[in-house]
């Protein structure tokens, strides 16, 4: 099933463009993406189609850094209804609970948790793309992540400061242009996208400006249903942001979700799955992701993914993949 994305995400990609010497109409037929830009509103793309794009601009155009300009001609208001209705909000962990649990009905395709760290001082906001395989998703993550910061700045008036970003990847541009438009330190090469605050930034009052469509939103969306995240969605994505600390046991899962490890296991069976089963798939989707992007070792990539010896994630590509990681590569990238 594809996984669409409301086409106001595309809000600027024409000026820019233009800004960058490129032809518009060329880029978005070489795409082969056909919306209508009066209509954005009212448009949908899939959203492989939107990465996709978004990386072939960065590429032919010259810009490595085109999904943080494109993030900078764009708003919380690509969001429509759900931007208003985050905005009625007392403070920003209310804001952010909007956007958790109707971020579906702009793209299904993006998911976006907040996870408290073992240190009490701070939260961590993953941002995951749910399409397998991948695609190319760097720029996406810049734009995304960049927008995110924006906002909380400036619902918070400029209070809510990020302490960190963390990438999957390898910077496309220079660190200084990074430091520019995220504010904070850049960490690369980790398995989950997103941003580290402040937990007290949560209790931060918004800085809101009179909305005139909060009743039509608000209706809306009380005629939508909102999106819980299932149990195993959760913990797939604490196993990922703590795989590379060796803190991705069952016990420790179970702890982050608040619960016990045998109410854990209970719980995914429900589901027709298991702890063992998520971690497993979780490892071979990151797996696959880091050898097709051809930048890490095998020794790098069996450190993220938690493994004590790199013998033991040679034995689950071989599983996984049906060959060695050099043959996935050679035959793959």
């Amino acid at each position: 099933m594809s996984r669409l994305i409301r086409a106001t995400s595309l809000q600027g990609i024409d000026h820019l463009i233009a800004e960058l010497g490129g032809g518009f109409a060329a880029i978005m037929q070489q795409c082969a993406i056909n919306v209508d830009f009066n209509k954005l509103e009212q448009e949908t793309l899939t959203y492989r189609a939107y990465a996709q794009l978004l990386e072939h601009c960065a590429n032919t155009l010259n810009c490595p850094n085109f999904g943080l300009k494109l993030a900078s001609l764009q708003s919380f208001d690509i969001l429509g209804h759900i931007a208003i209705a985050a905005q009625t909000g007392t403070n920003l962990a209310e804001a952010l609970d909007w956007v958790i649990k109707y971020l579906h009905l702009h793209t299904p395709a993006l998911n976006l948790t907040t996870h408290p760290l073992d240190d009490n001082k701070h939260v961590f906001l993953s941002f995951a793309i749910n399409l397998r395989p991948l695609p190319a998703i760097n720029q996406v993550i810049e734009l995304t992540i960049a927008l995110a910061i924006a906002t909380l700045k400036n619902m918070s008036n400029g209070r809510c400061k990020p302490q960190s970003v963390f990438l999957p990847h390898t910077l496309g541009a220079n660190k200084q242009t990074y430091h520019q438009h995220f504010g904070c330190k850049v960490i690369t090469h980790r398995n989950s996208a997103g941003v580290l605050i402040a937990k007290q930034d949560l209790d931060l009052t918004l800085n809101i400006t009179k909305q005139h469509k909060t009743q039509a939103a608000l209706n809306f969306l009380a005629e939508n249903n909102a999106y819980s995240q299932s149990l195993p969605t959760q913990v797939s994505a604490l196993i990922r942001i703590m795989l590379p600390i060796f803190q991705s046991a069952n016990n420790t899962i179970a702890a982050a979700l608040n619960i016990h490890p045998r109410t854990l296991h209970r719980e995914l069976k429900k589901h027709d799955t298991s702890f063992v089963k998520l971690k497993d798939a979780t490892r071979r989707a990151l797996c696959e992701h880091y050898l097709l992007q051809n930048q890490l070792s095998v020794t790098q990539i069996s450190e993220l993914l938690g493994y004590q010896e790199q013998a033991t994630l040679c034995t689950s590509i071989k599983r996984w993949f049906n060959c060695s990681a050099r043959a996935f590569r050679a035959k793959h990238c």
